[in-house]
């Protein structure tokens, strides 16, 4: 499908949201609403620095990492009954649904909850029972990736512990993250829990190459044998690591506006992105924390091709990607990515007969 001139912006965006998609990048505590933290906070007798959806975004505005990082620990200290956790998948899901993602990997950092009266499995079955109902809803399907603070490094092996226990993979876990800032937290530091976590069945995916330059991502490599990187975009300094990760076919988690807002690229134009791809590198395309960066799956695929010069194909090979490099089994990728391009090929000639008609 081909949208060749600037009249065609609104039904370029209009074909991304149809599209079906699927995201491997997100962050349940970087994806809480507003309006889900003031009706937390009311139900747990809390008070919050606003007072409004929109006093509320107006914090969303970093002139640093820990400006970033202060905003989203104000939405995991809202987080106190394990019915909340409930709360936050259903809302997140259903805005999902929304968008057309039908399938998705959530990332959530357990050691924020550790200190709590209730256990991670229960947390965990709150969280499903929200799954359990999106999958009946919207055939939404969510898998968890538990993750790990670099810069906390203290409850690494309980964490990697009970996310690799069977109860947990059963409950839908199926890889252990690493996130939070690399900057003197390396990926050594990490070795002993990844280990522990891949040998009981769980892939490693952690963040590496975002904050930091392309000899983390090296490191990352090297330490923790990962099977996809989250972020990974300083690769591009260094033609040795992209050849590496062409030849190895080892996929990047991008997250475009987070890279913006967070200061890690300073426009669209000058990202990476299209770089990467066209040097060959297996590319995702994500939201990150899509809450506190005021984005959306379907703004994402819009700005890579209006600011960053990809194509709709592009777009297409970018959610057969997610779908190639998830976690879920062989038969379950094969059974949606057939799926998905049949809907492709269906929209495709939905949106050229429209065009033909105008």
């Amino acid at each position: 499908m081909q949208f060749k001139s600037s009249e065609d912006g609104g039904q370029l965006e209009r074909y991304l949201k149809a599209l079906p998609k699927a995201e491997l990048h997100v962050h349940m505590e970087g994806s809480i609403s507003p309006q889900m933290l003031l009706r937390l906070a009311e139900t747990n007798g809390l008070k919050l620095p606003f007072s409004s959806s929109r006093q509320c975004k107006k914090l969303y505005a970093y002139n640093s990492f820990q400006d970033f990082a202060n905003i989203l620990l104000l939405g995991v200290s809202c987080l106190r009954k394990v019915d909340d956790f409930f709360e936050v998948i259903l809302d997140m899901g259903t805005g999902m649904a929304q968008q057309n993602i039908q399938y998705a990997e959530i990332t959530w950092t357990p050691q924020f909850y550790l200190n709590r009266s209730y256990s991670l499995n229960d947390i965990l079955g709150a969280m499903n029972e929200a799954r359990s109902i999106l999958a009946i809803r919207s055939g939404l399907e969510i898998r968890w990736i538990p993750d790990i603070v670099r810069s906390r490094p203290q409850p690494a092996q309980a964490i990697a512990a009970w996310a690799a226990t069977q109860e947990a993979r059963d409950a839908g876990v199926v890889a252990l993250g690493l996130g939070g800032p690399e900057a003197g937290y390396p990926a050594s530091n990490f070795s002993a829990p990844f280990r522990y976590a891949k040998q009981a069945g769980l892939c490693a995916n952690p963040h590496a190459g975002e904050g930091a330059g392309s000899q983390s991502i090296w490191q990352t490599i090297e330490e923790l044998k990962p099977s996809r990187i989250g972020h990974g975009i300083s690769a591009i300094d260094d033609p040795e690591l992209v050849s590496y990760l062409v030849r190895e076919a080892l996929p990047l988690e991008v997250c475009l506006t987070s890279n913006i807002r967070l200061g890690i690229c300073s426009s669209y134009d000058s990202h990476p992105l299209k770089r990467l791809i066209d040097a060959g590198c297996m590319v995702t395309l994500n939201t990150d924390d899509p809450v506190l960066f005021q984005t959306t799956l379907t703004r994402e695929y819009l700005v890579a091709i209006q600011e960053c010069g990809l194509a709709v194909q592009n777009i297409k090979d970018v959610i057969l990607h997610a779908l190639s490099c998830s976690y879920l089994q062989d038969f379950e990728k094969s059974r949606l990515i057939k799926s998905f391009i049949n809907k492709f090929d269906e929209l495709d000639r939905l949106f050229l007969n429209e065009s033909q008609g105008r």
